[in-house]
Order: structure tokens, then sequence, then C-alpha cells
């Protein structure tokens, strides 16, 4: 009961907050790094680099991972995406390229006007009208989401977001309290956890050809 109760409040925190506070709230963070490990085996890096230029918030993900069987390369990834967010903290345009083992993907987003988005992509191509997030997860606003957009392709997701507990976990080996949601919906499965002191992503899991663990290197 506790817990319902718990999760009620925290999502009641979040629906009534404005995108624009989430954007503030992160005013002060230069930079994300993150090591990525594949079944607890390091394999690469996920960077998100925080850009300020009067009320203009440009985000840069640069995501490089490569597999390894018997000391040889088999599966290579690497993407770049960027977002673009306004003064009231509102996406305006995204662009990405992703190279998936060679498989190129890409994603490109437009805000055409107060409700409506061109989206040219991988996985979806046409305009959107409904609420979503890119799923790159530094925003904590995405737990609010019941949709997001995939930023390699495109591709639009229904998800649903769940509280699981509060947890202290180490960080850079301080131990950090956090709080922990749980993300489901079609070739969704992943857990983020949250600073609680600031709900700045320290760590995420993600369920899909093997076990993917983000686990943060340094924030600044």
């Amino acid at each position: 009961m506790n817990k319902f109760i718990y999760s009620f409040v925290v999502f009641f925190i979040f629906v009534t907050s404005g995108a624009n506070a989430h954007i503030q709230h992160y005013a002060k963070l230069n930079e994300i790094k993150f090591d990525i490990f594949r079944n607890d085996q390091k394999v690469g890096y996920h960077y998100i680099i925080f850009k300020r230029n009067n009320d203009i918030l440009t985000v840069e993900n640069e995501i490089k991972f490569d597999i390894k069987k018997l000391g040889i390369n088999f599966y290579q990834y690497f993407s770049k995406g960027t977002e673009v967010y306004n003064k009231d903290g509102v996406l305006t345009e995204f662009t990405s390229e992703t190279s998936d083992n060679k498989n190129m993907k890409y994603c490109n987003i437009k805000k055409q006007d107060n409700h409506t988005y061109l989206i040219d992509g991988t996985g979806f191509k046409g305009e959107f009208e409904k609420n979503f997030l890119i799923s790159s997860y530094w925003n904590h606003e995405i737990l609010k989401q019941t949709t997001q957009i995939s930023g390699i392709s495109c591709k639009i997701k229904d998800q649903k977001v769940s509280f699981l507990r509060k947890e202290i976990i180490e960080v850079n080996k301080v131990k950090t309290a956090t709080q922990v949601f749980d993300i489901q919906g079609t070739d969704l499965n992943t857990q983020v956890w949250f600073r609680e002191k600031d709900f700045t992503i320290v760590r995420q899991v993600l369920h899909q050809k093997g076990t993917w663990r983000y686990e943060v290197q340094s924030i600044n």
C-alpha cells in the first residue's frame, strides 16, 4: 500500500510539472558519460553532451559499442543524434544517423506548429501529433509519457511506466539514493535509475538480445 501511495505521489509530481521546469532542471549539467556492458562485459560507451546558446538547449548523443567473439569484432554499432529544445523546453528538432552493424538507419523530426511534428525515419514517415519524447532517457519527463519515439529509426512505441522502488546503489564508488522505474512496451523492456537528489539518470538496464547495462562513468 505504501508503495502504491508513493508511486502515485511521484507520478502526480511529474504530470503536474511543466516541460520548461524539466529543462531548467538540467541547467548546470554539461555531460553524462556511460560505460556500456553486455552480459556484464564492457563493450562501449554512451556520451550525452549538453550545449546552450541563449535560450536554446542542444543535446548531443553518441553511442559506440563492439561485440567480439574469440577476439574478433562480429558486431559493431555507432550512432550520433542531436536534440534541440526551445526556451520553453519543447523539442523543435531531432536528427540522428546510426550504423547498426553496417545497416544504416536514420531519424529526422521537425516541429511544424504547436501540435504537429513531421517525421522522416527508417521506422516511420509522416506527421505525428501525439505527445512523446525521444528515447534517450536523460530527461526524466519520459516517465510521464505514454509514447516514445526511437532515436535510432523514428519507430513509434507506446510505453507503460511503473515505479519499482527506492534503492541505494554505488555511483563512482559513492553510495547514491535512487528511484527505479520500469518501462515496458512493444520491443521495449528497460529499467532506469534516477539519482534522487536531482533526478539525473545514473543507470539503465535493457533486455534485448542479452542484458545491456549503462553505468555512469562521470557527470559534470
